[in-house]
This record gives structure tokens, sequence and C-alpha cells, in this order.
């Protein structure tokens, strides 16, 4: 947190401090929940050609 919010929240009324404490956490969760959704759709495109992998050497063995 910069100095000015720092000072901006520590000037403002206890419920509006309470409030942009609330904003931060919000504000980091959120970017956690981006680089989890990220992993997530890095992992499933991963699994996807692991997948298609599998299934042409799949086809290839079994083709008579």
């Amino acid at each position: 947190m910069t100095q000015t919010t720092a000072q901006q929240v520590s000037d403002a009324p206890p419920v509006m401090q309470q409030i942009g404490m609330l904003n931060l956490r919000i504000n980091d969760m959120m970017t956690q929940l981006n680089t989890v959704i990220k992993t997530i759709m890095d992992e499933n495109a991963a699994l996807k050609k692991e997948n298609a992998e599998l299934k042409a050497k799949q086809e290839k063995t079994y083709k008579p």
C-alpha cells in the first residue's frame, strides 16, 4: 500500500477504513483467483494435448 493510500485510510472514519481494507482484500482475492484460473486453463490445455496425442497413438496402434 502506498503512503498516500495509507494516509487516506488513516484519515477516514472507522467504517470507511474497514471498507478500504475490505476493498484491498477483495482485490488480493481477485488477483489470486485470476492466477488460479490461468493455472487451471494451462493445465486443461496440456491435458487436452496429451489426450489428443494418446488418442492418435491408440488409433495408429489398433487400426487393422
